[in-house]
């Protein structure tokens, strides 16, 4: 019950990641608020949600439009006062191409979305806690912010960006008690992960960051480590970026 009496923001909680988190949240007390586009995902997650010690609440908001994160943060913080804790998930990949073969209008959606969406996200979020002088933010990026994303360019382009932002934020509001961190996930079994395979024909060749020798994770394994650095655990950790990846990244 570490979360017990804490608002909790979770953006993309429909499914996936974003899911476990919202889940993992509210066992430990939290009133978790979280956004998708599919309402009837979002009312599923709530229901699934119902029997446990904390809360969930499912909002329509599209992270690739300022507006939406702004209103949502403003419900949030007029519904229960206040805002301790920021997870911004939302994120969608590509299809597999050569760097020069991507459709250049399915780069910039990449790039509202895993870019833009957690900048906008993370300026109301920031805004909201700097009222109170404290806060938690945990921004999710990938394996492929380390290193080169073969076939999967713009995929890997936002994620760098996602870890420079949340090295740079937390610079900026260190002093306002708001630690900013990322965590970057390897291959989670995940719709995502079902969809990259699919699109790929199958050919791990094509995979980019490739495959732990266990396996790909589970969502709720990843979401751990995202409430151990939401937590007092983590009080001197900020502009970090832990991987979690079952060792693939390491070889």
């Amino acid at each position: 019950m570490r979360f017990q009496g804490k608002t909790v923001i979770v953006t993309g909680g429909t499914s996936g990641l974003g899911e476990a988190v919202v889940k993992a949240f509210a066992c430990e007390g939290a009133s978790v608020h979280f956004c998708g586009l599919i309402d009837q995902e979002g009312e599923r997650v709530e229901q699934s949600t119902q029997t446990l010690a904390g809360s969930a609440t499912y909002y329509n908001a599209d992270v690739r439009i300022e507006s939406h994160m702004k209103e949502m943060v403003a419900a949030v913080v007029k519904k229960t006062g206040k805002l301790d804790i920021a997870v911004n998930n939302a994120g969608i990949s590509h299809p597999a191409a050569r760097f020069a073969d991507q459709d250049t209008s399915i780069v910039a959606d990449v790039m509202q979305t895993n870019l833009m969406g957690v900048w906008f996200a993370m300026r109301h979020e920031i805004l909201a806690m700097k009222a109170a002088n404290s806060g938690a933010i945990i921004n999710i990026a990938s394996i492929l912010s380390k290193s080169g994303a073969e076939w999967m360019a713009a995929y890997g382009a936002s994620k760098h960006a996602v870890i420079g932002l949340t090295k740079s934020a937390a610079l900026d509001y260190v002093a306002n008690g708001i630690r900013i961190n990322a965590v970057s996930p390897g291959p989670m079994q995940t719709p995502m992960l079902d969809r990259a395979i699919e699109d790929i024909g199958g050919d791990m060749s094509k995979y980019a960051g490739g495959f732990p020798k266990s396996g790909p994770a589970k969502p709720e394994e990843v979401a751990q480590t995202i409430l151990y650095l939401a937590s007092s655990e983590a009080g001197y950790t900020t502009g970090a970026n832990i991987v979690v990846d079952g060792g693939v990244s390491s070889g």
